[in-house]
């Protein structure tokens, strides 16, 4: 499996605060994965979803595009033509993550790998191919879809690139389009801080229903980066190599669907704006959430509709058959969170002159996460959100062991 990250050192530590002043302002890419994570209308049911993985995947068929249809992709999924644009490296590829780094990221491991299948007797054109090949990493691998064990080795390829986390996306090639096209994300952080598991206690969860459930909650006490926004809650906890998650706690009172629903209005897609060190005591349960998703009604909703139409789609630079079209766009995810992980900048100045009062520092915050949140994890280099979710019963899947 690629690995697209490299040993994080101190000398990158100057770079990751200059890329953080950068990620106030919202990458295209963020701007598409609070956009697609509002379609999905999470937040009456436990969600998780990879809008890197969707966005890379797309682009992987947006480069084979042609005329309005890549017009529209384009647009929806924030692409930019111009091949010399900064963004492409880090925003578009498949090999965005620490593309720019040189060794591996210590403590931190993130893998993403592309693939195409292609049925026996379809064969993409070469210049798509080698697109493909040398921008996205991608393998090109022909086979037999209607042969029974077809779906076995698609399956084979999944488990292998998300360590045993996903065993199986297809359950038979034999009614899918001439070529499948897939894009696999692995992730698994340890926190800077650690929780302590001795301080984990059992507490009341809030559901959506009101009714309440007893879960563990993990707790920390410290120096957070904290910011109060639109009457929600933030907290962002660092990963060793340089990745966080940030922690979303609504407004008391408000609907974790409404609140889902107006994410980007109410937060904002530069939600780490505003963050600041704050003294503070943090509860957090542990969680694991195993979901799946169709993006095919969130992603015409958005406005991508000619590709997935099997009379307008034009996809004439992968192949010259006919017709040619987006058939579904399926995910499925997983992810976990407990006390070990997931699988400053100081200025002193001596002034001579006339006396002042200092402005006294701001209190402790308290942020008890005991009902329905969000959470995003995020590349702290650039801000780029890999994983977006929702939380909605932490026990779902069952109680999460602590490690």
């Amino acid at each position: 499996m690629p690995s697209f990250f490299s040993k994080f050192g101190g000398a990158a530590k100057a770079a990751q605060l200059k890329a953080r002043e950068r990620s106030y302002q919202a990458l295209p890419s963020t701007e598409f994965a609070f956009r697609l994570f509002e379609e999905l209308k999470p937040g009456d049911r436990n969600l998780a979803i990879c809008p890197y993985s969707a966005r890379i995947v797309l682009a992987m068929l947006w480069q084979g595009a042609t005329g309005e249809t890549r017009r529209e992709m384009t647009d929806i999924l924030r692409l930019n033509e111009h091949p010399e644009a900064r963004g492409n490296h880090y925003e578009r590829l498949g090999k965005p993550l620490g593309f720019q780094l040189e060794t591996e990221r210590r403590g931190l491991e993130m893998f993403t790998a592309n693939s195409v299948w292609c049925d026996e007797g379809f064969t993409p054109k070469e210049t798509y191919a080698e697109t493909l090949r040398k921008e996205y990493l991608a393998e090109i691998q022909s086979l037999s879809f209607r042969a029974a064990e077809s779906a076995a080795t698609v399956n084979r390829w999944a488990r292998e690139n998300t360590r045993g986390r996903i065993p199986m996306v297809v359950g038979s090639l034999r009614d899918s389009s001439p070529m499948v096209a897939m894009n696999a994300v692995y992730f698994k952080g340890l926190w800077v801080e650690p929780f302590k598991t001795e301080l984990t206690k059992e507490d009341e969860f809030t559901l959506l229903d009101g009714k309440k459930e007893i879960a563990p909650m993990m707790r920390q006490f410290g120096k957070f980066e904290y910011a109060a926004q639109g009457g929600a809650q933030i907290v962002r906890l660092p990963y060793q190599g340089g990745m966080s998650m940030c922690v979303v706690l609504p407004p008391k009172g408000m609907a974790l669907p409404k609140f889902c629903a107006e994410l980007s209005g109410i937060v904002g897609t530069a939600w780490t704006r505003g963050m600041a060190l704050r003294d503070g005591h943090l509860r957090l349960p542990r969680f694991r959430l195993e979901t799946s998703a169709n993006l095919n009604v969130p992603l015409q909703s958005m406005g991508m509709t000619q590709v997935f139409d099997l009379e307008r789609a034009a996809l004439d630079g992968i192949s010259d058959r006919k017709p040619l079209y987006l058939m579904g766009v399926l995910q499925s995810d997983f992810v976990e969170v407990n006390e070990k992980g997931t699988e400053a900048a100081a200025i002193t100045e001596v002034l001579c002159g006339a006396a002042f009062n200092p402005a006294p520092p701001p209190p402790p915050f308290e942020m008890i996460v005991n009902r329905p949140f969000v959470f995003a994890i995020c590349d702290s280099y650039r801000g780029t959100v890999i994983f977006l979710g929702a939380v909605v019963d932490p026990l779902e899947c069952g109680p999460v062991q602590a490690e």
